[in-house]
């Protein structure tokens, strides 16, 4: 399985995209979907399942994942918005999400891709 984290979000949904054009389609996409309009970005790609951030940063503490043959993490899962002034929002999204992404890659030898970017 390939996971990709942001999936419905521009970088995310384009790496599906290739990875779908490359014949991977077992991939879990997740992200926050409370914008719809991300939405749009993943229609019609082939994918596994779709998991909302929050319920995969659950499933990843309590050791949900711990017996899945996962590949990859493609982490591109971030708040990018250049005007957001919530210091705890941004600490609890971008840095304490990625670190518990990477420590659960690295234990378990797990290749973790990320990108950041600012929109």
């Amino acid at each position: 399985m390939i996971i990709v984290t942001g999936g419905a979000g521009f970088i995310g949904s384009n790496i599906v995209k290739g990875l779908n054009e490359r014949g991977h389609d077992d991939i879990l996409v997740v992200d926050n979907l409370t914008n719809m309009v991300k939405f749009k970005n993943i229609q019609g790609l082939k994918v596994k399942d779709y998991m909302d951030k929050y319920a995969f940063s659950e499933a990843l503490a309590a050791g949900k994942f711990n017996h899945e043959k996962i590949d990859v993490i493609f982490h591109e899962g971030a708040c990018s918005d250049t005007m957001e002034y919530n210091g705890k929002y941004m600490m609890e999204n971008n840095f304490e999400y990625t670190k518990n992404v990477l420590h659960f890659c690295l234990d378990r030898k797990i290749q973790m891709l990320y990108a950041s970017s600012a929109s």
